[in-house]
């Protein structure tokens, strides 16, 4: 092949490149704004109340700790405490929707109340006719809402149940 076209095709070829690269930058707009974009962080606002003696009354030392006064003793004989303490204690209530002598009985029925979004659970328990599988759903710390899941259960799945308080 002569020189001189071998010369003219390798200069086509690079001026081709050139313009490949740099007449597309001529005329596309340049990405506007993308250095221009600042992320401006505000601090929250000092609290309205001073808290500064909560803090100063806290101990710092095991010695400060250990100097505390001792918690007051009450007397629980009281007939105004005791009734209160009797007030204030909680039960739960369950719903016991059957006993089976098959777990395998019980684990279905199970699935199929926590399909329907019960919580339902079974436990154990030891007799003189073998090992019982209760089912039951709950507990609930409302005995109202109990009896209306209660009832639910009762007219959902046809079957006699027990509220069973803890």
């Amino acid at each position: 092949m002569n020189e001189i076209l071998k010369q003219r095709i390798v200069g086509v070829i690079v001026i081709t490149a050139f313009a490949a690269v740099f007449v597309p930058m001529l005329f596309d707009d340049p990405v506007s704004g993308v250095d221009n974009f600042t992320n401006e962080l505000s601090l929250p606002q000092e609290p309205a109340e001073d808290l500064q003696p909560l803090l100063d009354d806290i101990p710092k030392t095991p010695v400060q700790v250990l100097s505390r006064p001792a918690p007051v003793q009450v007397d629980l004989q009281s007939k105004n405490i005791q009734q209160a303490v009797n007030e204030t204690s909680l039960k739960s209530w369950t719903i016991q929707v059957g006993s089976f002598s098959q777990e395998q009985n019980a684990l279905e029925f199970r699935d199929k109340l926590r399909k329907n979004n019960f919580t339902a659970y079974v436990d154990s328990v030891t007799t003189g006719q073998g090992i019982l599988y209760r089912l039951r759903v709950g507990p609930e710390l409302d005995e109202k809402r109990a009896r209306q899941t209660q009832k639910q259960l009762e007219a959902q799945y046809k079957v006699k149940t027990l509220l069973v308080s803890e």
